[in-house]
């Protein structure tokens, strides 16, 4: 029998986080799982700890680096699940969260991916998400042309409309999942649990940081997509355009945190 559900992790040099985040997800109250941990060609220590890791829901595959659009594409091919879950390696989910996200999906079926409520982790601090919180479908399609409402560490998705509507372009090296989504909610139908369910880090050295103006590049095609399809506010839309232009004229060190 496969499993019900597949995890999908694409690592880069992570190996501060691999302990915390791995754990997360063997430690979860739902066990029906496989764990696909793709190595986009580590060269610290990542390698080597993921040997150390003895767990038969664990599969790790090697590959040398080709981004992590890439890694996540090659991960999910290899998947079995019927539910597809994403966690990003310097991020962790709550113990709750894979049980809480598939009872979700397994009663409304018209449900193609869902998220939830997350914390953010900055340095020892955490704090509640900055980003809106969208709920319902209803929601999530009056916001999706405005900002992406659902984190991609918090997303469970199925396996079998990924693959309808195409899944990750590998043109869109950081904003890959937000693209997802939009087309995605072409289909289907999105929610997020009001529940806290996983914990993202803000790091300053991580690749969406580094990479913020090509981030903000893809974030205005995906708007203008999204915008097309689903509508929105045209007052809110100009806004969360001007913000982004803003976000590109504005220097480097003015965006990123500190």
């Amino acid at each position: 029998m496969p499993p019900k559900v597949s995890i999908v992790t694409a690592v880069y040099n992570g190996e501060d986080y691999l302990d915390e985040s791995v754990n997360s997800i063997l430690n979860q109250t739902f066990d029906d799982f496989e764990f696909i941990i793709i190595n986009d060609g580590s060269t610290d220590n990542t390698l080597s700890n993921l040997k150390k890791i003895d767990d038969p829901r664990i599969r790790i595959i090697h590959q040398s680096n080709h981004g992590q659009t890439n890694a996540l594409i090659t991960g999910i091919e290899q998947a079995k699940g019927e539910l597809i879950a994403r966690l990003d390696v310097d991020d962790y989910s709550l113990p709750n969260r894979l049980m809480r996200q598939v009872e979700l999906m397994d009663t409304h079926p018209r449900i193609v991916f869902c998220g939830s409520r997350f914390e953010e982790l900055l340095e020892d601090s955490l704090t509640p998400q900055r980003v809106r919180f969208a709920k319902t479908d209803t929601e999530i399609k009056e916001v999706i042309s405005y900002f992406n409402p659902i984190a991609h560490s918090a997303a469970m998705f199925r396996r079998d409309a990924y693959f309808k509507v195409g899944g990750y372009t590998k043109s869109f090296s950081i904003a890959m999942d937000y693209d997802l989504w939009v087309r995605l909610l072409e289909i289907g139908e999105a929610y997020n649990i009001e529940e806290v369910l996983t914990v993202t880090r803000t790091r300053a050295d991580s690749s969406s940081m580094r990479q913020s103006r090509l981030k903000t590049l893809e974030g205005i095609k995906i708007r203008f997509y999204a915008y097309s399809k689903f509508g929105g506010n045209p007052l809110l839309t100009g806004f969360f355009f001007l913000k982004s232009l803003v976000g590109l004229i504005l220097p480097r060190y003015l965006v990123l945190p500190r």
